[in-house]
């Protein structure tokens, strides 16, 4: 009798945990794609406000947009595939950099390639660089 009561429990007890644990996990998953989406959300913001400070035309614009957004989609690739080990990922992922935007070379100046790729590597810290830089101008 002991015994069947001690199987009933345990049976109630993990039937009572699982939903728990689904509910937990599907919580979970929807708070990272709440987090993913915060993110893209700031990265988009972050590269539009990189190309106004750039003063390019609308068209140079867009493709700086189109060639930053395919090296983050390659970069995150490279990052996070399990074919490359941790120390061959960053010599990749520096090749990929300077081949990346060689094609676009002949569109922009020297500062403006140099921009991006700065942008590249420190997002943040090179938006606040052009801001001060355009605030220095209008001074």
């Amino acid at each position: 009798m002991v015994a069947k009561l001690v199987k009933v429990t345990l049976l109630m007890l993990v039937l009572g945990v699982t939903p728990a644990y689904a509910q937990s996990k599907d919580a979970m998953e929807k708070e990272r794609e709440k987090y993913m989406e915060k993110q893209m959300e700031q990265y988009r913001d972050r590269v539009d406000t990189f190309v106004k400070l750039l003063n390019v035309d609308d068209f140079k614009a867009q493709i700086i947009k189109q060639k930053i957004d395919d090296f983050y989609q390659k970069r995150n690739q490279i990052a996070f595939s399990e074919k490359h080990q941790e120390l061959e990922k960053e010599p990749l992922i520096e090749q990929l950099k300077i081949s990346h935007f060689a094609d676009v070379k002949e569109l922009y100046t020297e500062e403006t390639i140099a921009s991006v790729l700065r942008f590249v590597d420190d997002n943040k810290a090179e938006i606040k660089k052009l801001q001060k830089t355009k605030t220095k101008k209008n001074n």
